[in-house]
């Protein structure tokens, strides 16, 4: 069985598809809520989860970090041994049944490592937990038996889930292979409640053909509602839903990291895995946790970025996202969600868009900015035209000038209320472009924030 790990930056080869449907559809995301809005019957799902979600913190637990030496010193000789001993150290130190999942998915994903070399050469051994913990590699079969054989211990209810992981090496453009395996993961029944976890993926991820350990606890407790787009279950029942999607409607729905349901909510288009535009493309969403998102667009054929093509417009929680393409054809564009402080972005999604014509519409080229809460209000469009007036406007919070930069020349914004800096502009008939920019002094040194180029008559 083929087995994957889920690599977090870039995407490379994930590919989903964005349907900008002529009807709005309102999506909601919540603790009771998401994009599929589905509940179980044959599992029962427990009715909130925020006792769950408390534990998918980012951060390895610090018991199990510490370990004892002793019990450490079992795995790789006895490994019945070390299951025994870490099990009584995690009921030890644990004041519930989610703390020990939690401590039991950080010991797997802490000390396993990816078997990336027997999996390019397809050499993968045993994956039975005995195996496993002599070796400290595995694939995802690995991961999971390991798991279960630490959650038996605990007496926590436990099961392999096997199907098919849009994981590394996988391709939306290409086609899904649903109905076959390539992945495993786990099921635990907590409270008579039931909670999906991947420790393979949480682990870390593949960079080519090297592993990368990496701890993340995405995948611990996710909602099935949100689970499901990148995992599809031989067992259909074992989605965890109220009515289970066929191979087909799984196939259909595009991909999204959990990070992406963090990052985003209430998005006005109801996402699908394929969809035609015109030439445009625009939806609006609700920024969640203080996380923001931004897109690169890529022509797919010849698989060159598209310059000024996106736009993020932002007014407080929302947002919209604007989308044009400059030919017919097929375009990739990668979601990346961002926190304050955050160097970079990471990777959470990717969308296809067919475009069945041209489009003139550019956007402004946007520049990394040390404004809190700054936003471009107008314009959002361009090319400007020479001679004609528009209206600029932006919010910031902790800059005390805007001003338009053009040709050694300056026009200051006027600062309104609520930190908004506005100004009517006829563009010279002399220029090629100008920008936005702003400092924190009135002759202090300008920090660009935005380009527009210029049509001349």
């Amino acid at each position: 069985m083929q087995n994957t790990m889920m690599k977090t930056l870039p995407l490379a080869g994930l590919v989903i598809l964005l349907t900008a449907c002529s009807t709005i559809q309102g999506l909601q995301d919540g603790a009771q809520g998401g994009l599929l809005s589905l509940f179980s019957t044959k599992y029962a799902l427990p009715t909130a989860y925020e006792t769950a979600y408390s534990y998918r913190t980012g951060t390895p637990d610090e018991d199990i970090q510490n370990i004892p030496k002793s019990i450490n010193a079992h795995r790789a000789v006895n490994p019945n041994e070390y299951i025994r001993a870490a099990a009584a150290f995690i009921q030890d130190n644990a004041k519930n049944d989610f703390e020990k999942v939690k401590k039991a998915h950080d010991a797997v994903t802490l000390s396993i490592q990816f078997d990336a070399a027997n999996f390019w050469a397809g050499t993968v051994p045993d994956q039975n937990y005995h195996s496993v913990l002599q070796s400290g590699f595995a694939v995802s079969d690995g991961y999971a038996n390991t798991f279960k054989k630490l959650c038996d211990a605990l007496k926590i209810p436990c099961k392999v889930v096997r199907g098919f992981g849009r994981g590394f090496g996988t391709s939306l453009s290409a086609g899904d292979t649903p109905n076959t395996a390539n992945h495993a993961w786990n099921i635990v029944r907590i409270n008579g409640e039931n909670y999906l976890v991947d420790c393979t993926w949480d682990a870390g991820f593949l960079d080519g053909t090297t592993a990368k350990q990496q701890y993340s606890t995405d995948w611990l407790f996710l909602k099935p509602e949100h689970f499901l787009y990148t995992h599809y279950p031989k067992n259909a029942k074992q989605q965890l839903i109220e009515t289970p999607l066929t191979a087909a409607e799984f196939s259909a729905l595009p991909f999204l990291k959990p990070r992406f349901f963090e990052a985003a909510a209430d998005l006005s288009i109801d996402l699908k895995k394929i969809n035609q535009v015109d030439n445009t493309l625009s939806f609006n969403y609700t920024a969640r946790n203080d996380y923001w998102l931004t897109f690169n667009i890529t022509d797919i054929k010849n698989r060159k970025p598209i310059q000024n093509r996106d736009f993020v417009q932002i007014d407080g929680a929302k947002s919209t996202a604007f989308f044009s393409f400059p030919a017919a054809g097929h375009y990739s564009v990668t979601v990346f969600w961002w926190k304050p402080g955050a160097a970079q972005g990471e990777g959470c999604g990717e969308f296809i868009v067919e475009a069945s014509s041209a489009s003139t519409v550019q956007y402004p080229t946007l520049f990394t900015s040390s404004a809190a809460n700054l936003q471009i209000i107008s314009p959002v469009e361009m090319p400007l035209k020479a001679g004609e007036t528009y209206t600029f406007s932006v919010h910031m919070d902790n800059k005390n000038m805007v001003s338009i930069l053009y040709d050694n020349a300056t026009t200051p914004l006027t600062e309104k209320s609520g930190g908004i800096f506005s100004a009517d502009f006829t563009v010279p008939n002399n220029i090629t472009e100008l920008s936005l920019g702003i400092t924190g002094a009135e002759r202090g040194r300008y920090e660009i924030i935005a380009k527009y180029t210029v049509q001349q008559p």
